[in-house]
């Protein structure tokens, strides 16, 4: 019997792509596993920015309401166990052996991506684990990603951005119509976008579902949320968290009919803490900010950050980056920030931009460093 790392491994060189969009392979294996038969009250979220945000208030809110909850999120921080959680404990080996196991024995000679393998070990250790509530993050876009095997009972948009152009489109207006591609007819589907290209809007109305956009259906206004249902909420205040996220959250709850937002629910959601969105540490006598802004708009939210609470002395970057992301643009978007930077090498990351071209794109002048950097 293979272990974990084991099994991490097997994945990661399996399939000959590790991006490889589409839903004929995914759907053909979890409906063999009887994935699809079972329906679990699902949460999908989509977005270029903020799903995290999402997925970690849901998940407090549901579990403050009584509820057995299944997260599944990516990518991981640290160990893979942390993508596949149940009332906000990771997976154990053990279980993702089990599952990736059932997940090898229905699947014949149909080759799977990483991804795509650890969504069907996901979804069949909820249904093994019988939560009453699954919240799934979508990976890449909407429509062609492994998430969307199944059928979301309440759909949420975050945000739409440039980013993983290659896959999704050249524009907002080509995203949007792939991010929408997670809602459902007659199901509610809460936009977080508050300048969504008209492509999303057309899609909700072709698809039929019930889309709920903020500023038009529900509003957040200096820390107060106004649902669907006009209910008024003042929102806790987290670091790392836009008010528009924790607002899309509470709406997506409110549109499930699952629980009310009381006062013990908000006190719940106001001790989510994000891991990597703006968090800031003291080493050895400096202040370390760690954030995992991958495209144009998540940097200039870092770079507001450091505008409004800015450090002390000489600020410096430390940057590795995916070679498919806009980085001339976030580059830009850092001007005035930072005195000088320093560059890594992703190692063992294929669509990882090596350090030597990241640092022609930021200008070798400004580079004092470059390297490799290893777990």
């Amino acid at each position: 019997m293979l272990s974990l790392p084991e099994w991490l491994e097997r994945l990661e060189s399996q399939h000959p792509t590790e991006i490889d969009l589409g839903l004929e392979r995914v759907s053909a294996v979890g409906g063999a596993m009887g994935l699809l038969d079972h329906h679990i009250h699902t949460f999908s979220v989509a977005g270029t920015n903020g799903k995290g945000s999402v997925v970690c208030v849901l998940d407090h809110a549901l579990r403050h309401a009584g509820f057995n909850v299944g997260v599944y999120t990516s990518p991981h921080f640290h160990r893979f166990n942390e993508r596949i959680c149940l009332n906000g404990r990771e997976a154990e080996d053990s279980e993702l052996v089990m599952a990736f196991e059932a997940v090898e024995r229905y699947r014949g000679s149909v080759s799977l991506t990483y991804f795509e393998f650890s969504t069907l070990a996901a979804l069949w250790l909820f249904r093994e684990w019988s939560v009453d509530h699954q919240v799934l993050e979508v990976g890449l876009g909407g429509r062609l990603d492994a998430v969307n095997i199944v059928d979301a009972d309440v759909s949420v948009v975050t945000s739409i951005g440039l980013d993983h152009m290659d896959w999704l489109g050249s524009d907002r207006a080509q995203i949007a119509i792939e991010k929408a591609g997670i809602a459902r007819s007659d199901r509610f589907c809460v936009v977080a976008e508050s300048d969504p290209p008209t492509t999303l809007i057309d899609t909700l109305r072709t698809v039929g579902a019930k889309g709920l956009f903020i500023s038009d259906d529900w509003h957040v206004h200096k820390g107060l949320l106004t649902t669907a249902g006009k209910r008024a909420v003042e929102l806790p205040k987290m670091k790392g968290l836009r008010a528009s996220n924790i607002g899309a959250a509470l709406q997506a709850m409110e549109s499930s009919g699952v629980g009310e937002i009381t006062d013990g629910l908000l006190e719940a959601v106001s001790k989510v803490r994000l891991a990597g969105r703006l968090s800031v540490l003291e080493v050895n006598g400096l202040r370390v900010i760690l954030d995992v802004a991958h495209n144009t708009e998540s940097v200039r939210r870092l770079v507001d950050f450091l505008r409004k609470d800015p450090c002390q002395n000489v600020t410096r970057a430390i940057m590795g980056v995916m070679r498919d992301k806009p980085v001339r643009d976030m580059i830009e978007a850092c001007a005035g920030v930072f005195e000088d930077w320093r560059v890594v090498d992703l190692c063992g990351v294929p669509r990882a931009m090596a350090a030597m071209h990241l640092a022609d794109e930021i200008g070798p002048e400004r580079v004092v460093a470059a390297g490799a950097f290893n777990e």
